[in-house]
């Protein structure tokens, strides 16, 4: 139950861990995020209750065995980082989270022949707790094309860009341009979704170019470690605007992701309302 109240805390670097691996779309990740989050919570709270006893140790040793494989994988793979067992609020290695995951079984194994408490309705119980912490996962953190089918974004000024855009030979083909600050962490985050989406559907990086308002002295090294640390390692082509420039292209929103064909803007977005499918077939008309 901690576990999943500490992923929800830090939904977004969670479903960007599980997008990292590129087996599915963002908006699926992020259902199966929520998914996960959801079954964590109800198999803890059936533990705690005793409800559907014997349904619910067998899930549980289930879901234990499922993680401790995919941690014995990202180990066997030299992964050092955080798995995000415990979202942001501990940042948890594979080796410590499949240590915690054997004090989990062990405890399962005492409680394995539990007597059963049987409660009135136990079934009516359990389908209200799960209806109950569904709807509160997805109404406490709504998934991101909850935004993108109610939102718009239309913050970019094309006459204070067009300049900018010639100026930097932006102007010609198809372009994917974004507008971050690497201070900014939905910058962070979207940054690392970008680099998500670039490749898994193997979007030329040449026609991928970023826009950093200037934050620093040496700017090259922060823009480094902000690729390093946010954009998977991808470094995309970059220029560095000062503040007095940058703000007036953007209105002072951040970050933008906008699609240029032959300088006429076609789409602009959000971080919420970024879309990896019209981004992706962008390239394939």
């Amino acid at each position: 139950m901690l576990s999943s109240i500490a992923k929800l805390s830090s939904m977004e670097s969670f479903e960007l861990y599980i997008f990292s691996f590129g087996f599915a779309t963002f908006d699926i990740c992020s259902l199966v995020a929520r998914a996960v989050v959801i079954m964590e919570f109800l198999l803890g709270s059936f533990l705690v209750f005793n409800l559907l006893h014997r349904f619910t140790k067998w899930i549980t040793a289930s879901f234990l065995a499922i993680f401790s494989i995919f941690l014995l994988w990202r180990m066997i793979a030299g992964d050092t980082e955080s798995c995000h067992c415990m979202g942001d609020v501990i940042d948890m290695n594979p080796i410590q989270s499949l240590i915690k995951n054997a004090v989990l079984a062990i405890m399962l194994a005492f409680s394995w022949n539990t007597d059963s408490r049987v409660f009135n309705r136990q079934n009516l119980i359990a389908f209200l707790t799960a209806a109950v912490t569904a709807a509160t996962v997805f109404l406490v953190c709504p998934p991101d094309f909850y935004y993108r089918n109610t939102s718009e974004s239309n913050d970019l000024s094309q006459e204070a860009f067009r300049p900018v855009a010639d100026s930097l030979d932006l102007s010609k083909g198809r372009r994917i341009i974004c507008f971050y600050s690497a201070t900014c962490e939905h910058c962070r985050h979207c940054a690392s979704k970008m680099a998500g989406i670039i490749r898994r559907h193997d979007i030329p990086l040449d026609s991928v170019s970023v826009l950093f308002m200037q934050t620093h002295a040496a700017q090259d090294s922060v823009v480094t470690a902000f690729y390093a640390e946010h954009g998977d390692g991808l470094v995309l082509p970059y220029h560095d605007l000062h503040p007095f420039d940058f703000i007036p292209l953007t209105n002072g929103s951040m970050p933008l992701v906008t699609l240029f064909k032959d300088g006429n803007l076609v789409k602009e977005y959000d971080y919420l309302s970024l879309d990896e499918k019209e981004l992706a077939s962008f390239f394939n008309e």
